[in-house]
């Protein structure tokens, strides 16, 4: 990028975008998150928080998106991703942002770390057991008890979003996938920023720090999977997972985005991992991996699989699952809830 243009794409980020200029430079700020016009967030030294009384205009932020795709040479579509010195920009545009255009700045570190400040900083101390993060997931009276329903499934439920536990959830067409997706989301803690993906958008999210994006105008959701990295996701929902994004969501919950959900169709508890391979294997990706790594992959990635479907008036979770693990390429699993019959200690899918 030459110094003019350089220059003009930071005069456009002064006129259109000024209310943000206190945070631009601020060197304690590393990421400023636009979730719409009128909602902002900052991450200031790893700490993110809402920035009350500060919006943009819509039309400005409309115009300096334009403008910042222009100088960088990119194609005037939904989806944006683009780059100034120092700074990394992430765009959605209305309707694939739900809520009216976002946007993501995230500014690089104004001065190379070295080794050193790594250790004064204490990034290379070692923490005492209680804050090793999976010291704390393993709930065995917890889990015993699901057995009895009741009072033990919602312990389950704000347990496992509690210790950012990745979920998958199936079941088929109102079956209460969606209720139950909801009832989960505000079980998460306030702080977190959330990114929910969806065909069609149908998901009722509290959570302050929330951007809901949905396929539209040739988007797909793989798209917006790929994208949903580029703005600071604390958790990605995926409303339901139909094809090739499943092989780029598995990928994402295994890079730092614990605590996660997705939701896709199946019969049962013990076919959803099957039912989860055959979408990964719609990607050219997934149709590489060998079946000894995909189901590696997928009982690293899922510790519990949670199947819902529509009894008369009543619908909701029938059945919980918790894999243990592959051996010999099948998967070890044990079914902790069961609305049918009784639990069993160990079952092999």
């Amino acid at each position: 990028m030459s110094r003019l243009t350089y220059e003009y794409a930071i005069e456009v980020l002064n006129d259109y975008l000024g209310p943000l200029q206190p945070m631009l430079a601020d060197p304690d700020v590393q990421e400023i998150m636009v979730n719409r016009a009128d909602t902002i967030f900052v991450e200031r030294n790893g700490t993110v928080s809402f920035v009350a009384g500060c919006d943009v205009n819509p039309d400005a932020l409309d115009r300096a998106i334009t403008i910042l795709a222009n100088v960088n040479a990119k194609a005037q579509t939904p989806l944006l991703d683009a780059r100034l010195p120092g700074l990394r920009l992430a765009a959605a545009r209305h309707p694939v942002a739900v809520h009216g255009d976002m946007l993501s700045i995230r500014r690089h570190a104004r001065r190379r770390i070295g080794l050193a400040d790594y250790e004064r900083s204490g990034a290379f101390d070692v923490l005492p057991a209680t804050r090793c993060p999976f010291s704390r997931r393993r709930d065995a009276a917890l889990l015993d008890r699901l057995a009895n329903g009741g009072a033990a499934l919602r312990e389950f439920f704000q347990w496992v979003m509690r210790e950012r536990i990745n979920v998958a959830f199936s079941g088929g067409t109102s079956s209460g996938k969606t209720t139950l997706l909801n009832a989960m989301i505000d079980a998460m803690p306030a702080g977190e920023r959330i990114v929910t993906i969806e065909d069609t958008a149908e998901l009722q999210v509290h959570a302050p720090n929330h951007v809901a994006l949905e396929a539209s105008l040739g988007i797909t959701i793989r798209d917006l999977v790929r994208f949903s990295l580029r703005i600071r996701p604390d958790r990605i929902i995926v409303g339901e997972v139909r094809g090739p994004e499943a092989f780029d969501l598995m990928e994402a919950l295994n890079t730092g985005h614990p605590g996660s959900i997705v939701s896709f169709h199946a019969d049962s508890a013990d076919t959803a991992p099957a039912r989860l391979e055959s979408l990964i294997r719609m990607s050219d990706e997934g149709r590489l991996m060998t079946i000894t790594d995909l189901r590696q992959k997928i009982a690293s990635t899922f510790r519990f699989f949670v199947h819902a479907e529509r009894q008369g008036a009543v619908r909701g979770p029938v059945e919980i699952c918790e894999v243990l693990g592959v051996e010999h390429d099948r998967y070890r699993t044990r079914r902790l809830f069961s609305r049918y019959a009784d639990v069993q200690e160990a079952v092999h899918a």
